[in-house]
């Protein structure tokens, strides 16, 4: 499967998935501190907006369920200076 399933699923997540990366879009800061909003920041201005966001709550689902099933703690990738 790939991405986001349209037909089957819960659709108010998705909703709510959708809106949370573009509310995670919308601010951006213009020097990224983070790998993830490097890679999310070059996605935006190669694709379109509504991509980035499907790309980027694809992503969190990933990594919620990464988290979940190995009890770690979130870690970012800090970019360097």
């Amino acid at each position: 499967m790939k991405g986001i399933d349209k037909i089957g699923g819960n659709k108010e997540l998705r909703a709510e998935l959708y809106q949370g990366a573009l509310s995670m879009i919308n601010v951006l800061p213009d020097k990224p501190k983070t790998m993830k909003q490097k890679c999310l920041k070059d996605l935006v201005q190669l694709a379109c907006v509504k991509r980035a966001c499907i790309a980027l709550a694809n992503k969190t689902v990933r990594s919620a369920w990464t988290l979940l099933k190995t009890s770690a703690p979130y870690q970012p990738q800090m970019l360097l200076n």
